[in-house]
C-alpha cells in the first residue's frame, strides 16, 4: 500500500512537469517525459509501468494497480456501486489491485458539515455500518464497514475549498 501511495505522489508531482508539455508544438517533449516519467516509476515500483499524459491529466498504469491525477478524472467502471461520491470535481483517483480498494480525492466548495452529515447518512442507507465519527471543527471523519470491506471519508479545508479523500477497502 505504501508503494502505490508513493506512485501517486510521484504521478502527482510528474503531472505537474508534464502537463506544461500540452501545446502541439512539444508533442515530441511530451511523449518523452511519459518515457523518462515511466522509467522513474517503474524503478520505484520494481515492474513496468505505463504512463500517459492527456491535457491536465495523467494516469499511471503498473501491475499493482492504476492512479489518475488531474483536472478531469473519472471513476473507475468497476468502483463500488454502494459507495457514496459527494459532488465536485474528482481530482485524483488510486485503484489497488490486490487487496482491492480505491482512494478518491475530491474537491468542492461545500462546507465540511453539510459533507459530513451526507456521508453520514449515506453510509447508513447505503448498508453500511457507521463504525466512528469524529468532528474537529476545521476537519471530520466518518468510517464505516460492510462485510469484508472498510470505508473511510476525511474531510477538511484546502485554501477556499474543501477537500475529500474517500477510501474504500478489502480487509
Amino acid at each position: 500500500m505504501k508503494k502505490n501511495f508513493f506512485i501517486f505522489f510521484l504521478a502527482l508531482s510528474m503531472s505537474f512537469a508534464l502537463t506544461a508539455c500540452q501545446s502541439p508544438a512539444e508533442k515530441f517533449s511530451e511523449k518523452a517525459s511519459e518515457k523518462m516519467a515511466e522509467k522513474a516509476i517503474e524503478n520505484a515500483v520494481g515492474g513496468n509501468a505505463d504512463v500517459d499524459v492527456n491535457g491536465d491529466n495523467v494516469n499511471v498504469n503498473t501491475k499493482e494497480g492504476n492512479v489518475q491525477v488531474g483536472e478531469k478524472i473519472s471513476l473507475p467502471a468497476d468502483f463500488p456501486k454502494d459507495v457514496y461520491v459527494y459532488e465536485g470535481t474528482i481530482k485524483a483517483v488510486i485503484s489497488n489491485n490486490s487487496p482491492k480498494g480505491y482512494t478518491v480525492s475530491i474537491e468542492t466548495d461545500k462546507a465540511i458539515a453539510d459533507i459530513k452529515a451526507a456521508y453520514e447518512k449515506k453510509i447508513v442507507e447505503d448498508g453500511w455500518e457507521n463504525t466512528g465519527v469524529m468532528d474537529f471543527g476545521d476537519s471530520a471523519s466518518i468510517s464505516g464497514k460492510k462485510d469484508n470491506r472498510m470505508i473511510s471519508v476525511m474531510i477538511g479545508k484546502s485554501d477556499d475549498k474543501t477537500s475529500i479523500v474517500l477510501g474504500v477497502n478489502e480487509q
